[in-house]
């Protein structure tokens, strides 16, 4: 999708967004609905305290937890600690990763064969949550949960190949599965690399048909009834790449929400899940058009209330910009919007559940940290996600390799 449409909806979505003004009450009710959860860190966030989160999510078999931010450090932390809490108390034992989805399903393998998930990311698993302090808390977690008696098992739903694992393991892994004539393979095999470098390079339109001859030799053998479905989802997500690369067509979310079903389906079916995201992959909603969806809208409209989405929002501190590296203020907090509303509880942190459209409105931050790309302002608690887990303060993440 171009820079131009990218600028143009998010324009659309903040003029819009600027036009909703809170109606009497709004305030109040957040006060009275509000879940004020004294503690320093995320960490001491005792089992009591998380059971209004708890209750919140009922039967929900899927939990979506979102980050407004790549790079918070209190935000990653309060994850790492609702997954522990999910896990351990609410019978969740998958956790499905915004990460490449063949990698990920490597370094599943390589922990049941007893290898430490920490050691193994940097590389294979999305950096600020591999190379981060803060994102490391939930690499060790889940090293310490496949040491025990009730393992959590681990999944990437990212259509977006980039891994080590995806490079060095993938080609040769299509290339043993590919039919036939093998004449056109060095070109589908250098084009599919470009891919996975993040290369956007676009081929000659010889070439692309070349690739896109051999993606549907193969697609015929892979996903088939009795193919192999990892690789299956593995070629789509190429495919999906070189339309975004190639030709601005965004993809990437429609194969997210195809590979987390899949999973729900195929791989682990009857279990409970939780997806660690950033909030614009997993919120109700999010689309540019219905060709162009984002994941949590095909997921929500699919799960229905089987989906239960969590975002995070934070009143004050800093983050890292997951794409420059660089260390940045989180923008104050309207007058009269969520956060300060939260604010008026000195609390830490504070938990608010809304699993239906609000009758009143209530402006939020109109642009999440990091991307850039809007949620909406008003609009988000009760229609985009469920509910939300506020911090008071938070502080940037820092790269430890």
């Amino acid at each position: 999708m171009s820079r131009k449409w990218l600028a143009l909806a998010a324009l659309t979505m903040v003029v819009a967004g600027a036009k909703a003004a809170p109606k009497v009450g709004s305030t109040d009710w957040v006060r009275a609905q509000m879940k004020p959860m004294p503690a320093a860190t995320p960490a001491e966030l005792t089992d009591a305290q998380l059971q209004a989160f708890g209750d919140a999510i009922g039967q929900a078999r899927v939990v979506a937890l979102g980050e407004q931010t790549h790079g918070g450090r209190q935000e990653f932390e309060l994850k790492t600690r609702l997954v522990r809490y999910l896990h351990e108390k609410k019978g969740f034992d998958v956790l499905l990763l915004e990460s490449g989805v063949f990698d990920v399903a490597l370094l599943q393998q390589a922990m049941q064969r007893g290898e430490k998930l920490d050691a193994l990311a940097p590389g294979n698993v999305f950096y600020m949550y591999s190379k981060s302090d803060a994102g490391r808390t939930l690499l060790r977690y889940l090293d310490e949960a496949q040491a025990g008696p009730r393992p959590m098992l681990l999944s990437g739903i990212d259509s977006q190949l980039s891994g080590g694992l995806s490079r060095s393991e993938l080609p040769s892994r299509l290339r043993a599965k590919l039919q036939g004539d093998a004449a056109d393979w060095p070109t589908f095999e250098h084009l599919a690399d470009q891919l996975m470098q993040m290369d956007r390079t676009p081929p000659s339109s010889a070439d692309e048909k070349t690739f896109e001859a051999v993606a549907a030799r193969l697609k015929a053998t892979l996903c088939k009834a009795g193919g192999d479905e990892l690789l299956c989802r593995s070629l789509a997500g190429l495919q999906a790449q070189a339309a975004n690369f190639w030709h601005g067509d965004y993809l990437r979310d429609r194969e997210m929400a195809n590979n987390v079903l899949w999973q729900l389906q195929r791989v682990y079916p009857g279990r409970k899940a939780v997806i660690w995201a950033h909030t614009i992959h997993v919120a109700r909603g999010v689309k540019f058009d219905d060709s162009h969806r984002y994941a949590g809208d095909i997921l929500g409209q699919k799960l229905g209330r089987d989906y239960y989405v969590l975002n995070t929002t934070a009143l004050q501190g800093r983050f890292m910009e997951f794409a420059s590296g660089e260390v940045q203020a989180i923008p104050p907090a309207y007058p009269r919007s969520l956060e300060s509303t939260l604010a008026s509880d000195p609390a830490g942190f504070a938990f608010l559940n809304a699993p239906r459209k609000l009758k009143i409105g209530l402006p939020a931050r109109a642009m999440e940290f990091g991307y850039g790309i809007p949620l909406g302002t008003g609009i988000g608690l009760g229609a985009q996600w469920d509910g939300v887990f506020y911090i008071r303060d938070m502080d940037a993440v820092k790269m430890e390799r």
